[in-house]
């Protein structure tokens, strides 16, 4: 995260088509909807216009690598699927826009944004119906939010021994320390983020022993 100007969008206006035989397999073109960077790419006989920025620290993902119907950032190999824009593996958290494209005349057009529908991998008669975190680091969070954002409409319960709610570490450590980030890009979201998601954290919450035996309502108690 950094605090210059964004760059205005190079490359062709794709809602005026790219040739179709231009485009080879994993080929990706960057271009521009409006004030908005966009990618094209093509997998087999499909074409996807997705985002042209990770949504996790800014990366040029036309840098990075296409797998399957994925495409993962360079910097720190956050993963989004070109077909929902959903962020599929960590680090990033949230999705990157889509677009939807058709050919017409032998040209690839790019159309309208198109809205993030989460894919729900959950199988709700199969899912437990309480679930708790230990730990209140990136990856805890990124477990309860990927839950939520999968259809898991089960209790979740979050313990951490910090004094606060999950941060961005290494932003925390690095930029932040340095005077070059604001304290507000710290968290990896806000407090009202865990009350609307249902996630019930408790703080200052050290866990000594996990007992897989009982089966017991966790204590209420915080301490």
């Amino acid at each position: 995260m950094t605090d210059s100007q964004p760059q205005p969008p190079t490359g062709p206006d794709l809602t005026q088509g790219i040739a179709a035989d231009s485009l080879t397999d994993g080929k990706v073109v960057t271009g521009h909807v409006g004030d908005d960077a966009v990618l094209l790419v093509r997998r087999g006989n499909e074409h996807f216009a997705i985002g042209a920025t990770c949504t996790h620290y800014g990366g040029p993902l036309a840098e990075g690598l296409i797998v399957g119907d994925t495409i993962r950032c360079p910097w720190h190999h956050a993963c989004f699927s070109l077909r929902t824009g959903e962020a599929v593996r960590a680090p990033a958290l949230t999705a990157i826009d889509c677009w939807s494209t058709d050919i017409r005349d032998g040209r690839v057009f790019v159309g309208e944004r198109k809205s993030v529908t989460p894919i729900h991998l959950v199988q709700k008669s199969q899912a437990p119906r309480r679930i708790v975190i230990v730990g209140g680091g990136a990856a805890g969070f990124a477990a309860a939010e990927m839950l939520r954002r999968r259809g898991f409409d089960g209790r979740i319960v979050m313990l951490s021994d910090d004094d606060a709610a999950p941060v961005d570490r290494p932003n925390l450590s690095k930029d932040y320390l340095a005077g070059t980030a604001p304290e507000a890009w710290v968290p990896l979201r806000d407090d009202s983020f865990y009350a609307e998601q249902k996630i019930d954290l408790r703080l200052r919450t050290p866990v000594g022993a996990i007992d897989t035996a009982s089966t017991s309502p966790a204590s209420n108690s915080s301490s």
